[in-house]
């Protein structure tokens, strides 16, 4: 699971860059923990791919950035 998390984080790290969210991470986990209303360290676990998002989480990503859920998974 590490490995798909990893996955995630580049793919939502650079969606976060689209946005002009700061890069550095301390501000991009605040900004990113307010945007989906969790815990700062969640939301670092998640920017830094030592965390995979359940299924209702990846789907309040993929909405509060207006992206298909499924452009966070990784193809086989």
């Amino acid at each position: 699971m590490l490995h798909n998390a990893k996955h995630f984080a580049a793919v939502l790290n650079r969606c976060l860059d689209e946005l002009d969210i700061p890069a550095n991470p301390r501000e991009r986990s605040i900004i990113f923990s307010k945007m989906l209303t969790i815990p700062k360290q969640q939301a670092w676990s998640l920017l830094e791919g030592s965390l995979y998002p359940d299924d209702n989480l990846l789907h309040r990503i993929a909405n509060e950035l207006e992206m298909d859920p499924s452009i966070f998974k990784k193809s086989a």
